[in-house]
């Protein structure tokens, strides 16, 4: 199994939650509630890079290859 994967995708979806939870709780998410779904599509695509980024860094400095 590959943990190292699993760990960074882990990391990316609890970073994905917090960006998104942070947002609606903030003075900009309560005034545009009603855009939520492109509120979380945003996020879902802001985890999804985090991920993406982590995968190459630690490939690139650990010399592990992480397959997407």
């Amino acid at each position: 199994m590959n943990w190292m994967g699993m760990l960074i995708n882990l990391f990316a979806i609890i970073c994905g939650l917090g960006a998104y939870i942070g947002i609606m709780n903030s003075k900009f998410g309560r005034e545009h509630a009603n855009m939520q779904y492109a509120i979380m599509l945003v996020t879902i695509i802001l985890a999804c890079l985090i991920g993406g980024a982590l995968r190459v860094v630690v490939g690139y400095f650990m010399g592990i290859p992480i397959h997407v």
